[in-house]
């Protein structure tokens, strides 16, 4: 039986110079991150199991997707699972192969991914977020009384606390599949971590331009 492949053999890099800078200052041992611009035809990436249950999606989300996908791919064969499939899981999250930890965010222009081994303990969450401000209702809904009492309005309203908190929800919900609320996570930016009303702990990083991108690390180590 021939080898099968996903997708189309070839997708061209699609990169913001800009960002893969800043993007260099977020690497850590052990992780594999990267971006790529969002790019038609990258729907085509996209395998029958990865379209199953959003057949009626519409192409821009089709071509989200597989942009995230490309990318993801890219950084499994680094790590030695060349033509990976990641399909959805009920919640919507990505099913990684056996043996990886990872997150894929998207905004409207750019997508981003992390990967790294993992025995199971250790889980990472990504999320993209584009350099523009929040409207002030969506400010106060996602910060907490102490970040308001810590940050300024410009950098309340600046998404880099939204963007945060996705990571943050994205690494907990891939450990325990349970969800979050904004509320339920305060960040402090200047010690680089994320504490939950639980009492979890998280490592936290962020870049601020020429997007708003953050990781964010479970346990914190």
């Amino acid at each position: 039986m021939a080898e099968r492949k996903v997708g189309p053999p070839d997708f061209e890099p699609a990169v913001d110079p800009l960002l893969a800078q800043a993007l260099e200052t977020l690497r850590a041992p052990g992780l594999l991150l990267g971006h790529r611009v969002i790019t038609p035809g990258d729907e085509h990436a996209l395998s029958p199991a990865e379209r199953a249950g959003r057949e009626k999606a519409t192409l821009k989300v089709h071509r989200q997707s597989g942009a995230v996908r490309i990318l993801a791919r890219q950084l499994l064969e680094q790590l030695g699972l060349p033509d990976a499939e990641l399909p959805r899981l009920p919640n919507g999250a990505p099913k990684w192969p056996d043996g990886v930890a990872g997150s894929l965010a998207h905004d409207r222009d750019v997508a981003v991914a992390a990967v790294m081994h993992s025995d199971g303990s250790s889980f990472v969450g990504i999320d993209v977020e584009p350099a523009e401000p929040l409207p002030p209702k969506v400010m106060e809904e996602i910060s907490t009384p102490g970040e308001q009492r810590r940050y300024d309005a410009d950098l309340l309203q600046s998404r880099v606390l939204f963007c945060a908190k996705e990571a943050v929800y994205k690494a907990f919900n891939s450990k325990t599949g349970q969800s979050l609320g904004f509320q339920d996570v305060e960040v402090n930016l200047a010690q680089g971590r994320a504490l939950l009303k639980s009492g979890i702990d998280m490592r936290v990083y962020v870049v601020t331009h020429p997007r708003v991108v953050a990781l964010a690390f479970w346990p914190n180590s």
